[in-house]
């Protein structure tokens, strides 16, 4: 697992090179990569998303930005607010309705260090993504499980989706 794991980080590596070149977008690209990768791995195995990784991922995003390395600074921090309240929202509103808590503090904190990186223009799409899947997994989960009862982290998600917009969407 070990090995799988090197490779597709090595993997990851790459393709931000081919994208962004020698440059310092390619150095914070690379950081704000290997912070989503840490995250999410943690967030598989542990279904923890630690502050000691979130909130510097989230400043370092705003100090990112403090050059225009992505997005305007002002994007940054409009979408660390908003990548934070969005989920902070949707879980207020499940443990209303449930009774009960339907995702971690992290989940906030990751959306909001991803909207520090790549502005609140792009959350909607992250957020979706991050949504697609997670229906997916759960219906991995019940095809080889035979049960709706999953807790799965929403994490990996996020990541994956905040790195598939990094690729795809920013120059």
């Amino acid at each position: 697992m070990k090995m799988l794991l090197l490779i597709l980080n090595l993997s990851l590596v790459a393709c931000l090179c081919f994208k962004f070149g020698l440059s310092w977008q390619l150095l914070f690209a690379f950081i704000f990569t290997e912070g989503l990768f840490i995250l999410a791995i943690i967030d598989l195995y542990t279904g923890l998303l630690p502050d000691l990784f979130t909130l510097p991922l989230l400043w370092l995003g705003l100090f990112a930005n403090l050059f225009h390395s992505f997005v305007s600074l002002s994007s940054a921090v409009i979408g660390a607010m908003m990548g934070y309240l969005c989920l902070w929202f949707v879980y207020q509103l499940f443990k209303y309705c449930r009774k009960k808590e339907g995702m971690g503090y992290g989940d906030f904190k990751l959306l909001a260090a991803i909207g520090a990186w790549l502005g609140w223009q792009v959350l909607p799409i992250v957020v979706l993504m991050a949504s697609l899947i997670s229906l997916f997994a759960v219906l991995l989960h019940y095809y080889f499980k035979n049960s709706w009862q999953a807790s799965l982290p929403f994490g990996p998600g996020l990541a994956l989706s905040a790195w598939a917009v990094l690729i795809n969407l920013l120059k």
